[in-house]
């Protein structure tokens, strides 16, 4: 089968610009490139492509694109002068920018829909009811152009907390708020919470999600390789604020094991399925699904099946699993299979084992771990299918490593292909890097990518970005940032388009897929899983973060262990016992053991700490997995949709019949204790839920909700009564849609 020709752009873009080799019969400017050729064409604009800055232009053959860096010095001047001609003037900081850009593009959305609008009432040929339902999408459209109010302080200080800190602020931290005065008291809780440790707890959810980091780490390992040092690396990059092309950077090119080299944990998920990694690279980094290409060419975008394999060659030479068949350990030469029959046979001869067993299978699969170590080396060992059916290559054959766009990688610069590949996917020049980036983050604070999907970004961004122009600015933001994260979302959460009101008109996804949302304000949007639970929790203990599960250097000390120097079988059980032991939940300062820890935030019987702390993903038929939470096997493979058993949970659940209305939950207490701030229990109770104050009305309805009936059967005392009367209020408003939702 003979290659499928190229487009012109692509064309174009890969033999420099070449143009045609006369000028043409057309009404406009004469271009010329560095080699002389020339076309005739008008203007139209320009454009950042994954090839690079493209001019465009209109000529009698149609459209064509042309790299700006191959025009001759005069054309690169008249572009530069006319890009500046039509650029917006822009002034303040970058916050202020992003709201002007939201504001041209809204007001040129409002004119245009007045337009139609106008022109609707002369169209011809339209029955009455085809007139009416274009009018009615007309006002439903232009809803979205008009900008909602700015949020109050009780509106702000809850999203906030829910989209920084994951959780609903407590009473105190709600109040502390409300009641302190300054006018940069918004942009002062921001910074507080970008550097708080639950910020920390709730971006890792987030990473957690993109990177499927999960206990046990690969898929049919037994559970038995710890994910906790993955975990503390990848929240110590968080804490530290670590450049994300430098924190992608480290995980593609870690060498080493799990638990001396954490950042290793990316690229040993998928052990043993090296395109499948690939494909998860690109989809996660660069915001471009090119896992079809993998069989075939995509069907889509211009990307080759020779395309993947040169791009997973860059990996050919690396290994996860490694040393002697599997089976030597920590790379000291020596021969962890004798060692394993040397430790078994300690257990048995001291009578350790099970009746009629003669090995022990926990220790089996924790030696076993020692065999996931990456490495590099051996050659490559990507090779074409068996079945490639494309002339430019034989099947099975090998391939080079090259990128399918950009500029050329030459990989003898670097000290392994993976290196040379990371280094050319981070890099400034790559515009799809940092677009993925920036668009993943703007749908964390308005609920909205600029382009959707998040994974499946586009060569051309015209037509497809809500608002191409700003996100080109933020695309240049981060890299002026180089590639600070915290600091960007500083950024978008002190713009005024974030802290207006949510909008409650949603999009279409027509709109969507046109580019025609243009982010007046934050879409309404539903707590995620992690967010519920942590609210949760903050509701039932007294410091929602004070708990931790960590474990890096536990885990280090007992892999570390010189296996020749257990000698008895308690030994090897002390050694087993220490490797089950990592992972435990502490307290913040590490002074608790785990099991006072453990007893500790438990609050009726379940155990109330943040979800980042707990098992990775949860047992399925759990809270948090009936409420969505990711099975971190796919990409972001986490949902907000609503269910019934959602719905039963919530009104005859455990959580919030048992937990959230027990005597021992913080919220009841400090209720019931009375101890700090203004106004009554109802007051307090609606302030730590709903993060307000009630109006008279609900007032009102929660008195008359806090009647208890007398059972002369089963007397109960006066605390029992306060805590009964509070449970049927807190129970209410656990159920409203307004708990639920991020206003």
């Amino acid at each position: 089968m003979k290659r499928k020709e190229m487009s012109k752009t692509m064309i174009l873009s890969l033999v420099g610009g070449l143009l045609l080799a006369s000028p043409m019969a057309v009404d406009g400017r004469v271009w010329k490139d560095k080699k002389g050729h020339e076309v005739e064409a008008d203007y139209v604009g320009y454009e950042k492509t994954a090839q690079g800055l493209m001019v465009k232009l209109k000529s009698g053959e149609g459209a064509i694109k042309l790299p700006f860096a191959q025009l001759s010095p005069a054309d690169q001047a008249y572009v530069k002068k006319q890009a500046a001609a039509q650029a917006p003037v822009l002034s303040g900081t970058p916050s202020q920018k992003i709201d002007q850009m939201i504001m041209i593009k809204l007001k040129a959305a409002n004119a245009e829909i007045r337009t139609r609008g106008a022109a609707l009432s002369q169209e011809k040929g339209l029955s009455k009811l085809e007139r009416k339902k274009k009018a009615e999408e007309l006002v439903y459209e232009e809803k979205m152009t008009i900008p909602n109010k700015r949020m109050s302080d009780q509106q702000f200080v809850r999203r906030v907390y829910l989209d920084i800190a994951g959780r609903i602020p407590t009473y105190n931290e709600a109040v502390d708020f409300l009641e302190g005065g300054g006018e940069n008291k918004r942009a002062k809780l921001i910074d507080e919470l970008l550097d708080s440790e639950a910020n920390v707890m709730h971006m890792f959810n987030w990473y957690s999600d993109l990177l499927r980091i999960r206990d046990g780490v690969v898929m049919g390992a037994g559970g038995q390789l710890k994910v906790i040092g993955y975990a503390d690396w990848v929240k110590d990059s968080i804490r530290e604020n670590k450049p994300f092309d430098k924190m992608v950077q480290e995980m593609l090119t870690a060498t080493g094991t799990l638990w001396d080299n954490p950042a290793t944990g990316y690229l040993i998920t998928d052990n043993g399925m090296p395109l499948c990694n690939l494909s998860n690279t690109f989809t996660v980094f660069l915001g471009t699904e090119i896992t079809c290409a993998q069989c075939h060419d995509h069907p889509f975008e211009e990307v080759y099946q020779m395309d993947f394999y040169k791009m997973a060659s860059f990996f050919g030479e690396t290994n996860t699993r490694g040393g002697g068949g599997g089976m030597m350990a920590m790379g000291k030469g020596k021969d962890l299979r004798a060692e394993r029959n040397r430790l078994n046979k300690l257990l048995e001869d001291g009578g350790k084992l099970r009746k009629d067993a003669k090995t022990d299978n926990q220790l089996n699969n924790i030696l076993g771990t020692y065999a996931y170590n990456v490495s590099d080396g051996g050659g490559n060992k990507v090779k074409l299918p068996h079945d490639y059916k494309y002339d430019d290559a034989d099947p099975s054959s090998s391939v080079i490593p090259a990128a399918y766009f950009g500029e050329k990688v030459d990989v003898k610069k670097y000290e392994t292909p993976r290196k040379a590949f990371a280094e050319w996917m981070t890099s400034k020049e790559n515009p799809r890097f940092t677009v993925n980036l920036v668009n993943r983050l703007w749908k964390r604070a308005f609920g909205l990518a600029q382009i959707e999907p998040v994974d499946n970004i586009p060569g051309d961004l015209g037509g497809q970005a809500q608002n191409k122009e700003l996100l080109t600015f933020l695309q240049l933001t981060m890299q002026d940032l180089d590639f600070d994260v915290k600091g960007f979302m500083r950024i978008l959460y002190n713009t005024n388009a974030y802290q207006r009101e949510a909008c409650h008109v949603s999009p279409t996804l027509t709109q969507i897929d046109r580019g025609e949302y243009h982010f007046a304000e934050p879409i309404l949007r539903r707590m995620t899983a992690e967010q519920l639970w942590d609210s949760l929790v903050a509701l039932t203990t007294s410091n929602p973060e004070s708990m931790q599960r960590r474990g890096l250097e536990d885990y280090q000390t007992v892999m570390n262990t010189d296996l020749s120097t257990l000698k008895t079988a308690d030994d090897v059980l002390n050694y087993k016992k220490r490797f089950y032991a990592v992972g435990a939940i502490k307290g913040m300062s590490g002074e608790m053991g785990s099991k006072e820890a453990m007893a500790a935030s438990k609050v009726g019987g379940v155990q109330m700490v943040r979800a980042s702390e707990l098992q990775l993903p949860q047992r399925p038929g759990s809270f948090l997995r009936m409420f969505g939470q990711s099975n971190k096997q796919l990409i972001e493979n986490n949902t907000t949709l609503g269910s019934t058993p959602q719905v039963m949970a919530l009104l005859n659940g455990k959580i919030t019949n048992q937990v959230l209305t027990n005597a021992k939950a913080h919220l009841v207490n400090e209720v019931v204790n009375n101890t700090r701030g203004k106004g009554g229990k109802t007051e307090k109770i609606f302030m730590s839920i709903l993060g307000r104050f009630p109006t008279s009305a609900e007032k009102s309805a929660a008195s008359s909700g806090m009647r208890v009936s007398k059972d002369k059967d089963k007397p109960m005392s006066k605390e029992a009564k306060e805590v009964a009367k509070m449970g049927n209020v807190i129970w209410a408003l656990l159920n409203t849609r307004e708990f639920l939702f991020i206003q």
